[in-house]
């Protein structure tokens, strides 16, 4: 862990929060959580998906009031009527859900409401796009152009561009929620990089993330959170992944525990998918592999190698410029829309479950239902019974955590929301399940209930196709993992060869265009 707790407890704090509380209806968010910050002291949240750390920061971020508790800037009593107060007062927040505007430029977004002025009105054009550059250099993005628009940028670009908005307003406190669930390996490296520097400069830092390796190495001090209250602390050096799972997790723990039980076994069967020579200029080439039922197969290495766009790829996603052949079930497919892949026997769980995997304003019941309302249909007409008894199942096989079936999915956590989008596609029953990154953002529990859906659909004989940009998750589920570079598979790993040291191993390897 870092080294910086220490002189920086003996500080005053540039944040205290005491006994802070929030409702929202009968339901108690938070109870009775202290926090303090102190300058140059970077200082970590854990705690599973629902267990108070959104509502916390929303407290400190200025976007929900506190009903009980408060919260002091260097010893002075305040209360934020609006996160522009709060940004006012010194305290930059990174949200997990971007709050960018994706038809606005990098350069105004990173820096809106702080637009450098020719006079008093108008925007300095040159000026703003020589700040926001900067600012990204500063991140290691100063590959991101400054005039394109947000809805061009991928996923982990507009993450280091919220990021960079953040920072634009040199804060005291900055609060860092999830800001690695969308990074590749080395954007990562550059942000730690950036929180080193930001920690010898006094910045006060909160940090969330549900990678422990990141905990142990960048937080100086821990505090766990579960059902809303801080059920501990850990000082610089204490930190247990061990205790800090029993902490976040309670009686479950031991549950998810044993749910990270060794990768299934390959089969010998026919496989379902095989794929010969698939290209797209400028992604992928040569990609050539085969898909067995009942495997996991992982497609790993660094991110931005060509290997989600393989995934993609199969899924329909890319209209043009697709050469090889792919055959699913024995039969020719070349899918130019997903409805024909998905018509083929594919599901896909996307790593955006809020833009691409589930529609937020829709019930849980109407995200689930979606993928087979033919099915559900009588007379042309939707079959309530049929719906409610095909959801309440997924609901109790799945888990998931919900007041009703008819909440809307953007109530619920984000753990809960992957849930309601792998249910809407084991609905179906695919022959081929692609799973896209699919815990990002999610708790440790939640996560254990993933890894146990997908060996439970590989042991049933589905299919899987699994990527991730934690890689530490490949040993966990895969019998085969294909690692990429530059686009090309560059090895093959079996078995008790799947590590995560040999994966980075080969992700530095020259491509080789042999079949897997």
């Amino acid at each position: 862990m870092g080294e910086g707790g220490a002189e920086a407890a003996a500080k005053r704090p540039v944040l205290a929060a005491s006994g802070l509380g929030k409702r929202f209806g009968g339901v108690v968010a938070l109870q009775g959580v202290d926090l303090a910050l102190y300058p140059g002291e970077v200082h970590a949240l854990l705690g599973a998906n629902g267990a108070g750390k959104s509502t916390l920061v929303k407290l400190l971020a200025g976007i929900e009031q506190p009903d009980g508790g408060e919260i002091r800037i260097r010893g002075e009593p305040v209360r934020f009527a609006t996160p522009h107060a709060a940004l006012v007062a010194g305290i930059a927040t990174v949200h997990q859900e971007l709050s960018l505007f994706p038809s606005l430029g990098v350069a105004a977004n990173i820096l809106i409401t702080q637009e450098p002025r020719r006079g008093r009105v108008w925007i300095d054009g040159r000026a703003l796009r020589r700040r926001a550059r900067a600012l990204l250099e500063g991140l290691g993005a100063g590959d991101i152009d400054p005039e394109v628009p947000v809805s061009e940028l991928s996923l982990a670009q507009s993450q280091l561009v919220e990021i960079a908005k953040a920072l634009s307003s040199q804060p005291g406190v900055l609060i860092l929620d999830e800001p690695t669930s969308a990074l590749s390996v080395a954007e990562v490296e550059r942000l730690m990089a950036v929180i080193e520097r930001l920690r010898t400069q006094g910045t006060a830092i909160v940090f969330i993330s549900h990678r422990l390796g990141e905990i142990e190495r960048i937080a100086d001090r821990v505090s766990i959170l579960r059902s809303g209250e801080k059920v501990g602390d850990f000082a610089p050096g204490d930190f247990s992944r061990e205790r800090a799972l029993a902490l976040m997790l309670g009686e479950s723990w031991q549950e998810g525990a044993r749910a990270e039980r060794a990768a299934p076994a390959a089969t010998a069967a026919a496989p379902v998918l095989a794929v010969q020579g698939l290209t797209l200029a400028r992604h992928f080439a040569e990609v050539s592999f085969k898909l067995r039922p009942g495997e996991v197969l992982g497609l790993g290495g660094l991110e931005g190698q060509g290997h989600k766009e393989v995934l993609l790829a199969l899924f329909g996603v890319f209209r043009r410029g697709l050469d090889g052949q792919i055959e699913l079930g024995g039969a020719r497919l070349r899918p130019r829309r997903p409805r024909q892949a998905i018509r083929a026997g594919m599901a896909f769980i996307p790593d955006d479950r809020k833009s691409l995997g589930g529609f937020l304003g829709l019930s849980v019941s109407e995200n689930i239902a979606i993928t087979v309302l033919e099915g559900l249909c009588r007379f042309f007409l939707l079959s309530g019974a049929r719906e409610a008894s095909l959801v309440g199942g997924l609901v109790r096989r799945l888990g998931i955590v919900a007041a009703s079936s008819r909440v809307a999915l953007g109530s619920l956590s984000g753990g809960n929301q992957q849930k309601v989008v792998v249910a809407k596609w084991l609905a179906r029953r695919a022959a081929v399940y692609v799973f896209c990154d699919p815990t990002r953002g999610v708790d440790a529990g939640a996560r254990a209930g993933l890894f146990g859906i997908i060996r439970e659909l590989a042991a049933a004989g589905s299919a899987v196709l699994f990527y991730s940009t934690d890689i530490s998750e490949f040993p966990l589920l895969c019998s085969r993992v294909l690692v990429f570079r530059e686009g090309r598979i560059s090895g093959a790993l079996e078995g008790k060869e799947v590590s995560e040291q040999n994966i980075l191993d080969l992700s530095f390897r020259e491509a080789t265009r042999e079949a897997a």
